[in-house]
């Protein structure tokens, strides 16, 4: 899947205007779990396809205020009705579980948001967002953000297996 460039609140705003962006908005400003609202709609099931120490691209570090040392990285499906509805990855360094919060190391097939929203350790700090070009030229949007657990920083990146058929703006290509 091909990344745009991630743009801020008021720009992915004035792209999604429209009537017919009201159900990919509302994913990307979703509040609580993601795992609550594809429960409240059928079936739910975690795929875990990554979860271990892995490479880290330049701007994943950046994003995370190039923490040093190492990074855990963990990408799973979160599936509705066994059909893939978003696919997240996160940045985790040893260092934000080691003097953060144990447990991000530990989920295993547990989704994070069954702590993230738990607990009051953690702020939310930065959120970005983009839009995917998957295969077929089908459109999808994401976004990510940066938490911090007791003032060690961690990222989460969601992208909405939605298809999104009304992209209207070919210069953010």
């Amino acid at each position: 899947m091909h990344t745009r460039e991630w743009i801020s609140f008021e720009e992915m705003n004035l792209l999604l205007c429209d009537k017919e962006d009201k159900e990919i908005k509302s994913w990307l400003l979703e509040e609580g779990p993601i795992t609550e609202r594809i429960k409240s709609n059928g079936d739910f099931e975690l795929e875990l396809v990554k979860d271990k120490v892995d490479f880290v691209r330049d701007d994943e570090k950046s994003f995370l205020g190039n923490i040093g040392g190492k990074i855990k990285v963990r990408e799973v499906f979160l599936r509705e009705n066994n059909k893939p509805k978003v696919w997240a990855r996160s940045c985790i360094p040893l260092k934000t579980i080691k003097g953060g919060l144990s447990s991000l190391g530990e989920l295993g097939n547990k989704p994070l948001g069954d702590i993230l929203f738990e607990k009051d350790v953690f702020k939310k700090k930065d959120v970005l967002y983009s839009s995917f070009r998957g295969e077929f030229l089908k459109h999808y949007w994401g976004r990510k953000t940066k938490y911090l657990v007791n003032k060690m920083p961690f990222s989460v990146m969601e992208v909405f297996l939605i298809e999104y058929i009304y992209y209207k703006d070919s210069t953010h290509e």
